[in-house]
């Protein structure tokens, strides 16, 4: 039984080196900050389950949700700390890291997974991405709070 998003794609139906390229583009426009491109990457009837966020399904839906949620994170950066490839799926775990660092020089960050499926042509038909969310709200009030206390 297929999940949420899923699709039925041969395992071998795209090879590992065409979504591995497709893939770092997507990290290449992600580091970039460019999110409108970044969305383009889905296909039109794709599907984005972001678990606090919501369910996005069509590329126009999730474009409309995340070019504005992601101009608030202007300056982040998200370091990939693995990738792995099965099949059509590309799984890889990231940091979402803050500007600047905490006095005692580690990073405002938190950790995340993202599960995507490649459809072919440089897209994707399906993002989900998993992240404790508890973990994200502490770690962004510690960092409000720094930035707070930083002003003159």
């Amino acid at each position: 039984m297929l999940g949420p998003g899923e699709t039925e794609v041969p395992m071998a139906a795209f090879p590992r080196e065409e979504i591995e390229k497709a893939w770092r583009r997507r990290i290449e426009l992600q580091d970039a900050d460019d999110w409108d491109a970044y969305g383009r990457t889905f296909t039109p009837n794709a599907v984005y389950l972001e678990h606090h966020e919501g369910t996005f399904v069509g590329r126009e839906a999730i474009l409309a949700w995340l070019v504005p949620v992601m101009e608030k994170c202007k300056g982040w950066t998200f370091p990939v700390e693995w990738l792995a490839i099965d099949g059509h799926r590309a799984i890889h775990k990231w940091l979402n890291r803050l500007p600047g660092k905490r006095p005692d020089g580690t990073y405002y960050e938190f950790v995340g997974l993202s599960i995507s499926e490649y459809a072919g042509n440089g897209q994707f038909s399906f993002q989900e991405d998993i992240y404790n969310w508890e973990e994200s709200l502490k770690m962004l009030k510690e960092y409000a709070a720094a930035q707070k206390s930083a002003r003159p």
